[in-house]
């Protein structure tokens, strides 16, 4: 009887210890996915009363980039602009060799949705931009907007304004690279 109640023991005992692992095993684990997206934005001649204004739209791929992770939308926590760097590049995407941002007193980066009317939240400015240099980081606000609910749909768009202090005489190209860090439970 008595060696009946022991293993009876043991067998609840195990059964509770298998539940409970299996049941934190459901709880899943928060990862932080990190992930670039480059673009090419141009914009032709402006004079030196004159603003630059461009922008573009972006095809997200938020999905593939959870699959990849073991993750999906369902479990999406964050998602959180960490660096928007911008380079003079060519018409083919190459540094630009002595190119350089000084007609440009300040830049910001604006993010919307891709659908008509969509108001522009900024996301990263600069002011004053660095002089003599082919690349310059916008210092992100990270306050300003969530922007799960823009990149969480197939395609969004970036703007880019700047003061400019100079006539611009040529067409002129800028790389953003746009870093997220995606915040996903597994």
């Amino acid at each position: 009887m008595k060696k009946n109640l022991l293993h009876s023991i043991i067998a609840g005992t195990i059964l509770l210890g298998s539940t409970l692992f299996v049941s934190c095993g459901d709880l899943g684990v928060t990862v932080t996915i990190p992930y670039s997206q480059e673009v090419r934005f141009d914009f032709d001649q402006v004079d030196s009363t004159g603003a630059l204004d461009t922008s573009g739209v972006i095809a997200s791929n938020l999905d593939s980039i959870l699959a990849a992770n073991n993750a999906d939308r369902d479990y999406l926590e964050s998602i959180t602009l960490t660096e928007l760097k911008l380079t003079m590049v060519d018409s083919a995407g190459n540094t630009l060799p002595g190119g350089n941002f000084n007609a440009l007193n300040n830049m910001t980066a604006a993010i919307a949705k891709d659908t008509v009317g969509a108001m522009f939240q900024n996301i990263a400015s600069l002011n004053p931009v660095p002089q003599n240099t082919p690349s310059i980081n916008l210092v992100v606000d990270t306050t300003a907007v969530n922007v799960v609910p823009y990149l969480a749909r197939p395609t969004f768009k970036v703007k880019l304004t700047g003061g400019v202090n100079t006539s611009i005489n040529t067409k002129t190209y800028i790389k953003a690279k746009i870093s997220f860090n995606i915040k996903a439970v597994l």
